[in-house]
C-alpha cells in the first residue's frame, strides 16, 4: 500500500516532510502504520487526519487551534500519542477543528471552539477555552460533517443535530438561533442518511423519501433555490430533485454540492466561478439548477470534494479532477480553473489500483495498492 499526495502544503498537510507553497505533482508519502493500512483521511483548512485499520489516530498540518490533538505542529503524518486509548471508526475535518467518533459511536472533539462548533459550552471564559483540548461528548453520531464555523451529526435514529456559527442559517434551527454551544436537534427533516456541511450551509438526504432537506446560505444557488428571492433559509426546506435512485455519496464543497448516483451519473449545483460543477464552461452567476454529468463516459467508482474541487475516480482506475486549481489542487498544469474533468497525471503501473481517494481544502491523498 502506497500514500501518494498534492496540492497546497503551506502548514506541512501533505505529510511530506516540509512546508511549501505547493506540491504540484503527486507525490509518495512515508507513513509509518506500524503493519496496518490505512482506513480513512479526513483534510481540514490546513491539516490532515489519518486512521488505519486498528482504529488509530496520526496527523500533521496546521496546529494554531490544536486542532492536530497534540502540542506541536508537525509536517508528518505522526501517531497522536494522546488519543492512544481510544479506538475510533470515523474521523472529520472542519476548518481549524476536528472530531472522531469512537467504536462505541461516541464523539470525541477538539480544536478551535471559537463559535461553539464543537458543541462545547464557550461561556463563562473563565472555565472554557476557545481552543479544546480533546473531550468525549455524550452524543451518539452514526454520521458528522463539519463546515468553516458549524458542525452537523446523524444519531442512529436518522435525526439531525447542529451546532456553532449559525448566522446564515447553516444550523436549520430558525433565524431565532444564530449560535450554539450545545448540539440541537433540527426539526422538520425525515430520516436522514446523508449529510454535508458547506462553508455556511448545510444539505441532508433522506433515502426513504427521496428528497433533499436544505438550508443555511445561498447566495451562490448551492440551496437549488433563487438566490435573488432566498439568500439565506433558516429552517430546513424539502425538495424533490426527481432522483429515483439510490444516493451513494452526497458531498459539499464551500459553495457547490455533488451528489453521486448508483448509475455512477454525478449532479452538480451552486457555485462555479472556478469550475467546480464540471460543465465546460466557467460561470459567475449562480446556479440554482441542478447540472447532471458523467466523467468523460466513465462510471464513477468515487469522489472526493475540496473546498472548490474534485476528484474522481473511474472504474477503469483513472483519476479525473476539476475546479480551483490556484495550488495545483488538481495536478493539472493549464491554469487556475480546471473546467471539466481532466485526466490526472498520476504515474502508476498496470498493477497497481487506486483504492481510496480523499480530498478537503486545497489538498488530496490516493492510496494506491500493488
Amino acid at each position: 500500500m502506497a500514500l501518494w499526495t498534492w496540492g497546497a502544503n503551506s502548514h506541512g498537510q501533505l505529510g511530506v516532510g516540509i512546508a511549501n507553497e505547493q506540491i504540484e505533482k503527486p507525490t509518495k508519502v512515508e507513513v509509518h502504520l506500524y503493519h496496518c493500512k490505512i482506513n480513512q483521511i479526513a483534510c481540514g483548512g490546513g491539516h490532515t487526519l489519518l486512521l488505519d485499520n486498528e482504529g488509530k489516530l496520526y496527523a500533521c498540518g496546521w496546529n494554531s487551534k490544536l486542532q492536530l490533538a497534540r502540542e506541536t505542529e508537525v509536517h508528518k503524518l505522526e501517531r497522536t500519542w494522546p488519543l492512544s486509548g481510544v479506538t475510533f471508526t470515523n474521523i472529520v475535518c472542519g476548518w481549524d477543528f476536528s472530531c472522531g467518533v469512537t467504536d462505541d459511536q461516541f464523539l470525541i472533539v477538539w480544536g478551535s471552539n471559537s463559535y461553539g462548533q464543537l458543541g462545547v459550552p464557550t461561556t463563562p471564559k473563565e472555565y472554557f477555552s476557545e481552543i479544546m483540548k480533546p473531550i468525549r461528548l455524550p452524543i451518539n453520531a452514526v454520521l458528522v460533517s463539519m463546515g468553516l464555523r458549524h458542525t452537523a451529526i446523524v444519531n442512529s435514529k436518522g435525526e439531525v443535530w447542529t451546532t456553532g456559527c449559525g448566522r446564515h442559517g447553516q444550523l436549520g434551527l430558525g433565524n431565532s438561533v444564530l449560535s450554539s454551544d450545545r448540539f440541537q436537534k433540527v426539526e422538520g427533516v425525515g430520516k436522514i442518511s446523508h449529510i454535508a456541511c458547506g462553508q455556511n450551509h448545510t444539505v441532508a438526504w433522506c433515502s426513504e423519501e427521496r428528497a433533499l432537506y436544505v438550508w443555511g446560505d445561498n447566495k451562490h444557488g448551492q440551496l437549488l433555490l433563487c438566490s435573488e428571492k432566498y439568500k439565506k433559509i433558516y429552517t430546513p426546506n424539502k425538495i424533490d430533485i426527481d432522483v429515483k435512485q439510490e444516493v451513494k455519496k452526497l458531498l459539499s464543497g464551500w459553495t457547490n454540492v455533488i451528489l453521486w448516483l448508483e448509475d455512477g451519473s454525478l449532479l452538480a449545483w451552486g457555485r462555479n466561478n472556478n469550475g467546480q460543477l464540471g460543465t465546460d464552461k466557467l460561470s459567475h452567476q449562480e446556479h440554482s439548477h441542478i447540472s447532471s454529468f458523467q466523467v468523460k463516459g466513465r462510471e464513477v467508482k468515487d469522489v472526493a470534494v475540496g473546498s472548490e474541487h474534485t476528484i474522481c475516480l473511474a472504474t477503469d482506475n483513472t483519476l479525473w479532477a476539476w475546479g480551483w486549481n490556484e495550488h495545483f489542487n488538481t495536478a493539472i498544469d493549464l491554469g487556475h480553473q480546471i473546467v471539466k474533468p481532466t485526466l490526472v497525471p498520476l504515474e502508476i503501473d498496470k498493477n497497481q489500483k487506486i483504492t481510496q481517494i480523499y480530498a478537503g481544502g486545497a489538498q488530496n491523498f490516493v492510496v494506491i495498492e500493488e
